[in-house]
Formats: structure tokens, sequence, C-alpha cells
């Protein structure tokens, strides 16, 4: 049997086969890497807006532990008075309004500089007197609205916004 030529197909892809199959591959890798960036993504901004808001927190928490009233008396004037030049100065939670903080140079109640990872926000606080109706309390309420925002370097705000009730004489 010399001479007689068999065709046997020796096994394989053809080109046709790797291309399809390299094409499916690319998308599906593709799609992944696309997944795992929005995640990345979404974890980011939400560790974002969790520090924002909890430099906004810090400062309301601040605020709220000082007394409603001006421990030197006088008259309920907003902002900090003659001779509170700095935070660490202020004796009433009115004295912090106006006070600003700018990006990069947030400091805790103590006036130490924040970690880092919170050199991107600075936060700013006004407060206002004014009476407000609450029926579940017996209609009018006078005190303190505290509000603080914090921004970031693109930005972005949170505010966080409190009423301080006065206090019944």
């Amino acid at each position: 049997m010399t001479g007689r030529r068999t065709n046997r197909r020796i096994g394989g892809f053809t080109m046709a086969e790797v291309l399809i199959a390299s094409s499916v591959l690319s998308i599906a890798v593709l799609a992944i890497v696309d997944a795992v960036t929005t995640g990345q993504q979404t974890t980011y901004q939400a560790m974002h807006d969790l520090r924002g808001m909890a430099l906004a927190e810090a400062l309301m928490e601040e605020i709220q532990a000082m007394p409603y009233d001006d421990p030197d008396g006088g008259e309920e004037v907003l902002g900090p008075e003659t001779g509170e030049t700095s935070r660490a100065l202020f004796d009433n939670a009115d004295d912090y309004d106006s006070y600003t903080e700018e990006v990069g140079a947030t400091k805790d109640a103590a006036g130490a500089d924040y970690p880092d990872l919170y050199a991107k926000f600075g936060r700013s606080v006004t407060t206002t007197y004014e009476n407000i109706n609450v029926t579940e309390f017996g209609g009018d309420q006078a005190g303190l609205t505290i509000t603080v925002t914090v921004t970031d370097n693109r930005g972005q705000q949170w505010t966080i916004t409190r009423f301080m009730r006065e206090p019944s004489s």
C-alpha cells in the first residue's frame, strides 16, 4: 500500500475559531475590569463622603457642647466677643459664627491638625438666633440655629444644621 494517500485531519483550532475565542475573552476581561473600576470608585466616593460628614459632625458636636449663653454675660451677639481671637478662646456656641477653616487646614477641638486623609476638606460655620415653631414642644421655641458646612477641594459640600434651644430661665 505504498503510494496510497490518506487524508487525516490533525486536531486543533482553525484561525477563525481562535479569533472568535480571543474576541469573547477580550470582551469578558473588559467587563470585569469595568466592574472592578466602578466598584473602586464607588468605595472611594463613599469613604470621601464619610470623611466629609465626620468632619461636619465633629465640629457640630464641639459647638453643641459649648454653653448656650456667654459665661461673661452681656448681649447675645453672633460671633466671638472682643478678645476671643481664636477657636480655643470661644466660650459659647454663637462664637463660632463665621468661623472657617480653609481646605487643608482642618483642626480638631484641641487645635491639632487632622491626618492627611482630611487634607482635601475645609469647614465653615454660620449661626442665627431665631424662633422655630415646634408644635410638639408647645409652639415657638427660641434658640440658635447652627449650620456646619464642609467643602472639599473640588467644591463638593456636606452640610449639617441643628437647632440649639435657648435654656429656660
